[in-house]
């Protein structure tokens, strides 16, 4: 009940959040990868070098990724939104009109940064800042918008597609982000509760970035948060062929889709009341569990049910990460610097996933098969988990420590 009335009175608040993560999904692999193959029929790509192409232009679009990050830290949510949002419309338009592969480089380039990047960054950051004491809600309730896109979006562009043909559905995307995100964003945002575009400095709050740097609690906690996206990033780039390899229909896949999308958006919700009662870094590694079981699973079994077996587990494993990684940033370095530490964790994690669908592309052309390379996602796992466990119960062993009273 605490949870519902604390959605029920920030309605508009919430709903900013859960507009910028859904219109994300227009950035997002799981969707550019539908387009994929009529892409690479239309530029003359081969699968490797469309996979190059696609990581540079992810790497490039990181890189700007902490630039964006400290002007997120300066102005209001309101202006930077709006124009993150044309930046996302331009980028739709520049694909549906490209017609070779440079002109597609610089609207990947915009959809990674515009949409992957920038409104999920916002999102997430926004709603930390406006609920410091219920940030683990407001997490959960506004990443609800990712699974919302993974769920309804790729059904919907492939209807798109099949009718109007790959150009134009990309320029309804764009049609969509100028009538219905550019409107909304102005009417939802207006003073946003205990936010100022981070013009105020509270005492005790670290932010300082060269302090962030030199902590090694930020490397060590990193790779539990960034092999669940290298590995998804990967594997949904290349979902046809993985659903080739296992003898999985289209339909198969469809419907595995819709369960991770159930399953994200379930994980997502549930984890927030359980991060404001337990604490973020406590739940670090579960995230790693059900991404390990899935893996595990793809390996083992063939029939068609099998893809929303390892679909609902990906999502499992998937929804709640964003929401803790945030919440972790927060309680170990505050507030303040809190769009710089996120933009920079965004750029390393886009540089993770930058690096695996050159990695796959590569592999599947030489001929290495998904039976090698399945098993090496479920090693990096693993290791991730080890190392994300034990850092994460000596950061709580030792602040135990500090607030006990002395004896």
């Amino acid at each position: 009940m605490s949870y519902l009335r604390f959605v029920l009175s920030h309605p508009r608040v919430l709903g900013f959040g859960v507009l910028l993560t859904l219109f994300s999904s227009f950035g997002q692999t799981f969707l550019i990868s539908i387009f994929v193959p009529r892409m690479i029929d239309e530029m003359g790509l081969t699968t490797g070098g469309f996979g190059t192409l696609y990581s540079v232009a992810t790497v490039l679009s990181a890189s700007c990724l902490p630039f964006f990050g400290r002007i997120l830290d300066r102005v209001s949510v309101r202006s930077y939104t709006i124009g993150v949002a044309i930046a996302l419309m331009l980028a739709c338009w520049m694909v549906s009109v490209s017609v070779n592969a440079t002109m597609l480089f610089v609207g990947i380039v915009g959809l990674r940064l515009a949409g992957q990047g920038l409104l999920g960054l916002t999102a997430s950051t926004t709603m930390a800042r406006c609920f410091p004491e219920n940030k683990g809600k407001a997490l959960s309730v506004s990443a609800v918008g990712y699974p919302l896109g993974e769920g309804l979006l790729p059904m919907m562009a492939v209807l798109m597609i099949a009718s109007y043909g790959w150009r134009v559905t990309w320029q309804i995307m764009g049609g969509l982000v100028a009538l219905l995100l550019l409107p909304l964003i102005v009417a939802l945002v207006r003073n946003l509760p205990n936010h100022d575009g981070g013009r105020s400095r509270s005492s005790g709050e670290r932010e300082n970035m060269s302090e962030v740097l030199k902590d090694p609690r930020f490397y060590q906690l990193l790779p539990g948060l960034l092999v669940v996206p290298f590995v998804l990033t990967g594997l949904f780039l290349y979902q046809l062929p993985l659903a080739e390899y296992k003898g999985w229909t289209d339909r198969a896949m469809a419907v595995g889709f819709i369960g991770f999308a159930a399953a994200r958006l379930v994980s997502s919700v549930v984890v927030g009341p359980l991060i404001d009662r337990w604490g973020s870094l406590r739940l670090i590694p579960m995230t790693l569990v059900p991404v390990m079981a899935g893996l595990v699973f793809l390996s083992k079994i063939d029939g068609e049910w099998g893809a929303t077996v390892f679909l609902v587990l990906m999502g499992m494993g998937q929804g709640p990460a964003g929401t803790i990684s945030t919440s972790v940033w927060v309680d170990l370095y505050g507030m303040d610097a809190l769009g710089r530490i996120k933009s920079l964790v965004a750029m390393l994690g886009v540089f993770s996933t930058a690096f695996s669908p050159i990695l796959i592309g590569l592999m599947l052309q030489i001929g290495v098969s998904f039976d090698r390379l399945i098993p090496s996602f479920v090693a990096m796992n693993a290791v991730a988990f080890g190392l994300s466990y034990w850092t994460s119960r000596r950061i709580m062993r030792a602040s135990v420590r500090t607030t006990l009273p002395p004896a």
